[in-house]
């Protein structure tokens, strides 16, 4: 195996006339090419050529002989990695990648990923990330986990550990390995390397269709007429519920609703999980719950301002808050949401899991019942791929089904 040489030098031809100091480099050696990587400079006196290092007469001697130590260390590991995965690697791959200081190591390069996910705020995939990462690190029992590793057999050994021994069902185990997939096709491509190499490159991920809960319109209706007092604390949690239902907005961006997303004709907002611009017609429910808001304020002494929001449940401003704190609030309110909506459910006798999630599978189920063409759905939805509104259509025809099967038995007594 023809692994990189690495060692430290300083450049006296590189001696600069202003200052007096020459470029300290490592040169790495591949294959009778060379290539260096600028660390400091520093004047050639203080060069100690036989020890490649700093003379102990500069005063910052210690400090400068550290990084040489640790630049050299972190690229002997960049050029070995790299020449694990593949043993005909390039120079020009090799300085590609040490000037990019794109990490072959899937964990390091994890890290990385992560940590910009959360410098731009988005902290919902962060959040899933990290979780999966923690897992993947518990099954291999190691800080480090060379590309090379990741094989077919690896893959269904940790897909089996995810099932088998964690006890994640079918689908969990299916969002795990589709990030991991997205980590290791990030590092060939950012390696330029030979993509037949990948294991996941072929692998086809398995999903269950899980039972998607939704209410019949009569259900909606059970609700909608529950008898509750504005200030019973499920009346905004029934509000809420009924509003997702009438519209299909997530949750998270009905508690950050603000009046300045409303006209006369439509609500227009650009979602917090996949930042796509939305447009939803006000129908006439919609209206009507828009209406009692306003009087709510207005009665009360209140004045509508186009920040305020239409749902007066976030303690906080999402837009002055960090993006942390807004999904903690986000979170937080749901959760209660959902709480209140199981004292709903018992309180009409609606024997179903209820959600905020289940109201965007109602709105979804409804319009598919009433023949509302998929395409459209989508759009109404936010979805970017039709493929995940697809999946209500197969809820649909799964009760046509039932209803089949029911007027079946009732022929055949």
């Amino acid at each position: 195996m023809n692994v990189a040489r690495i060692v430290a030098v300083i450049r006296r031809e590189k001696l600069s006339k202003s200052t007096n100091e020459a470029p300290v480099c490592l040169r790495i050696i591949k294959d009778r090419k060379v290539m260096y990587k600028t660390l400091f400079h520093v004047s050639p006196e203080f060069w100690d050529d036989k020890n490649r290092c700093i003379k102990k007469q500069h005063p910052n001697a210690e400090i400068l002989n550290t990084t040489i130590n640790q630049k050299k260390a972190e690229l002997e590991k960049e050029t070995l990695l790299l020449t694990l995965a593949d043993s005909s690697i390039s120079m020009e791959t090799i300085r590609n990648k040490i000037n990019n200081r794109t990490s072959f190591d899937l964990f390091e390069y994890a890290n990385k990923y992560i940590e910009q996910l959360y410098k731009d705020g988005k902290h919902a995939t962060y959040k899933k990330y990290k979780s999966v990462v923690k897992k993947l690190r518990f099954y291999v029992g190691n800080d480090s986990l060379p590309i090379k590793s990741i094989s077919l057999d690896f893959i269904k050994g940790y897909e089996n550990y995810l099932m088998n021994h964690i006890g994640n069902n079918r689908n969990t185990t299916t969002v795990n390995l589709k990030a991991l997939a997205k980590l290791v096709g990030d590092i060939y491509r950012n390696y330029d390397m030979d993509e037949t190499g990948n294991p996941f490159r072929k692998m086809r991920f398995k999903r269950e269709q899980t039972d998607r809960t939704f209410l019949e319109i009569e259900e909606i209706h059970k609700i909608q007429h529950l008898k509750l007092r504005t200030r019973n604390p499920l009346y905004d949690a029934r509000e809420v519920f009924l509003f997702e239902c009438y519209t299909g907005i997530r949750i998270s961006d009905i508690l950050t609703l603000k009046w300045k997303h409303i006209t006369d004709e439509k609500i227009s907002i650009r979602m917090r999980k996949t930042e796509k611009l939305l447009s939803i017609p006000i129908n006439d429910y919609v209206r009507a719950v828009l209406d009692r808001r306003r009087c709510a304020v207005e009665n009360n002494g209140g004045k509508i301002t186009s920040e305020k929001y239409v749902f007066n449940i976030l303690k906080v401003d999402v837009d002055e808050v960090s993006a942390q704190d807004a999904l903690n609030a986000i979170s937080s309110a749901t959760a209660v949401i959902n709480k209140q909506l199981k004292k709903i459910a018992k309180k009409t006798g609606i024997d179903k899991n209820l959600s905020t999630h289940c109201a965007r599978h109602s709105y979804a189920t409804a319009l598919l019942t009433n023949n509302i063409p998929l395409p459209v759905i989508k759009e109404m939805l936010g979805h970017s791929d039709i493929k995940v509104t697809q999946i209500y259509a197969k809820v649909v025809d799964s009760k046509r089904n039932e209803v089949v099967e029911c007027l079946n038995k009732v022929y055949h007594g």
